[in-house]
């Protein structure tokens, strides 16, 4: 199974996804920042032998075009809900992974009932300490002559995934983090201001919480899936953040029984 690139142009900027599959129901995921939507790349053709899945890259991420103003989680939402009327999608099932959670799950206020599943993982439901430190882990943009700043990179990304993780994933999350490296920090600013508690609390639709068992991000994913009405917590025993990367059969496995396709 292939997946495939295109873009879709809203409202005079261009946003990117990647897809695969041509029949069955939707599936549009969101990426955590600073990455693209790459992190679904070893996903895609698993989930597109049964369905239409997409991946978006966030705007400012990726190739597709930044916002202009201040980041904002709604202002995210509402230009890649345009896209997914622009392409041409009806009902969909909805996934996110880290900020790519918070997009989410505003992505499925705005589209309201042709939200027919959700699923989260590594949901950023977080105090300002713990917003303060993935801030420091992430870091802000400093370039330097000497360069040392691509090491800076590269050691955050090791500590965010790990070190007994695969490199191919660090390897990917460097390349993407300084393809917009002006940009790196800003979904995070996004989510700082984001309700995402309150949001969470409105869900009323079925929510899957997978819960990678070495994910930093793991006991506030537990906490999120507390605040949803019916909410089903997965924890993904030995599994590493990002599962759909780390464990591309494995995720796919998990979302089309929580799809009804599996």
């Amino acid at each position: 199974m292939d997946v495939r690139c295109a873009y879709a142009d809203v409202d005079g900027s261009q946003v990117h996804y990647r897809y695969a599959g041509v029949t069955g129901p939707a599936l549009v995921c969101f990426h955590q920042t600073p990455l693209s939507s790459r992190l679904f790349e070893r996903a895609l053709p698993l989930l597109g032998e049964t369905m239409r899945a997409f991946a978006f890259d966030t705007p400012g991420y990726g190739a597709s075009t930044p916002l202009h103003g201040e980041p904002d989680v709604v202002a995210y939402a509402r230009r890649l809900v345009s896209a997914i009327d622009l392409i041409g999608i009806e009902d969909t099932a909805v996934c996110g992974f880290a900020t790519g959670s918070a997009i989410a799950v505003e992505v499925v206020r705005q589209l309201g009932r042709r939200a027919t599943h959700l699923v989260l993982s590594g949901t950023p439901l977080l105090s300002p300490e713990r917003l303060a430190e993935f801030g420091r882990r992430l870091g802000r943009p400093n370039m330097r002559p000497d360069g040392s700043h691509l090491m800076q990179v590269w050691d955050a990304r090791v500590e965010n995934f790990g070190r007994d993780n695969d490199l191919d994933e660090v390897q990917m999350a460097v390349c993407e983090t300084l393809r917009n490296y002006e940009r790196m920090h800003w979904g995070l600013l996004a989510v700082e201001k984001y309700d995402l508690a309150a949001a969470l609390g409105e869900l009323a639709l079925p929510t899957l919480f997978l819960t990678a068992e070495h994910d930093k991000l793991a006991p506030d994913n537990t906490a999120a899936a507390k605040l949803v009405r019916g909410a089903r917590e997965v924890v993904l025993k030995d599994v590493y953040p990002q599962v759909c990367w780390t464990d591309p059969p494995r995720f796919r496995d998990e979302v089309l029984y929580h799809l009804g396709l599996g």
